[in-house]
């Protein structure tokens, strides 16, 4: 197959004058100048979802945003009233939208054994992350384990704490014992470090309003798992507002990866993410759509956006470039598990590839203002 677009993302940056040879398996063999009139489209690779939660689809625009602690307390009475076939129903018409916002890799997080499945039946391919929590849970810390070992059983999930406030240190251990990979929130919110540094703050008031405390690390949430062994190319933090310079220079010692949500953490109230630091850092950083109940309508071109403005809105600002490569190549990088391949338009690649219907394009930051109807998939490589 010849592919001759009038111009191609190539890791993050539009380059003209390009065409691509693939083999019969969908590999690239071949990156040459044009040798004949190019087609009116640009060639990317298919975007990455480097953190979700399909589940909560059909709650969109019901939980009012401005708090998290609000948002997520009204979503965890809402999830009760759910039947399985809305829960299945929710995790399809996600997936279909992420198809067709261009995504083909999702790191999928899944309180309910239902995601998995939905991702199957789109060809979506990805980990998925089986949520444990044992706080406020009416079996016991034990029990629950089991529970979660047998969902994550049913879709070919990897048991993952939600997150450190919510799971026992026990159980903490637990997980990363299992060996798998890893994917959990941290410092979403400032009251995670108030909480581990010093037992204050709204996370340490709702323990003791049930009769529970947890004695403080002394040091902020991504420091207490960090020392409690959440390291490695195999863990995941998520959202990461709240980290300060000390906690991002540990994280990129210790070669975790970094996902940003940043429509849901504005929605939500969260502290802004530094993510020009984390880059410079040298921190593998992908960009996920989070769940469509705090971000918003699935739109890969629009948490893109949201990215760039949020940077330049605190005056340190990453470009167009390095957000289309979190949405892509950066953004494959940061997910435990996936192979160690190139994911980027270059000889010896293999990946499901965009046609971005997109005139007079000329740099990436002009890409941005596309959105889901600009995308289709080349030969069809969906995987659907």
């Amino acid at each position: 197959m010849l592919l001759r677009p009038y111009a191609a993302v190539i890791r993050g940056r539009l380059q003209w004058g390009l065409e691509f040879r693939l083999d019969d398996s969908g590999m690239i063999v071949e990156v040459g100048p044009h040798t004949g009139m190019p087609e009116p489209y640009v060639l990317t690779p298919a975007f990455v979802n480097a953190h979700s939660h399909l589940e909560y689809r059909t709650l969109m625009g019901q939980i009012p945003g401005g708090d998290y602690w609000t948002w997520i307390r009204q979503l965890t009475e809402l999830k009760k009233s759910q039947t399985e076939a809305e829960v299945v129903a929710s995790c399809d018409l996600a997936a279909a939208e992420n198809r067709a916002t261009g995504v083909h890799f999702i790191a999928e997080h899944s309180d309910r054994p239902f995601a998995g499945a939905s991702l199957s039946r789109h060809g979506f391919e990805g980990p998925v992350f089986q949520e444990l929590i044992t706080f406020l849970e009416q079996a016991s810390p034990e029990e629950k384990r089991q529970i979660v070992l047998d969902r994550a059983a049913t879709q070919g999930a990897a048991v993952s704490p939600h997150a450190y406030h919510t799971v026992d240190e026990s159980s903490l251990r637990w997980v990363l014992a299992q060996g798998g990979p890893l994917s959990i929130h941290v410092a979403e919110t400032q009251a995670e470090n108030d909480f581990t540094e010093r037992g204050e703050g709204p996370l340490a008031a709702f323990y003791e309003s049930f009769g529970f405390s947890r004695p403080p690390t002394g040091k902020s949430v991504a420091q207490s798992l960090l020392d409690l062994g959440f390291a490695g190319e195999r863990v995941q933090f998520v959202h990461g507002c709240a980290l300060s310079d000390t906690d991002i220079s540990l994280i990129a010692g210790a070669d975790v990866s970094l996902a940003h949500c940043p429509r849901s953490n504005i929605a939500l109230g969260c502290p802004t993410a530094r993510v020009r630091r984390w880059l410079d850092a040298g921190i593998r950083v992908g960009l996920g759509l989070d769940s469509a109940a705090s971000s918003g309508p699935i739109d890969m071109f629009d948490e893109m956006r949201a990215s760039l403005d949020l940077s330049r809105a605190i005056g340190e600002p990453i470009t167009a470039e390095e957000v289309w490569w979190m949405a892509t190549g950066g953004g494959y990088a940061s997910i435990p598990s996936l192979p160690k391949v190139p994911y980027d338009l270059v000889p010896g690649a293999k990946m499901p590839l965009l046609r971005l219907s997109v005139e007079g394009a000329h740099e990436t930051e002009d890409l941005l203002g596309l959105d889901p109807t600009a995308v289709s998939w080349i030969d069809g490589g969906d995987g659907a």
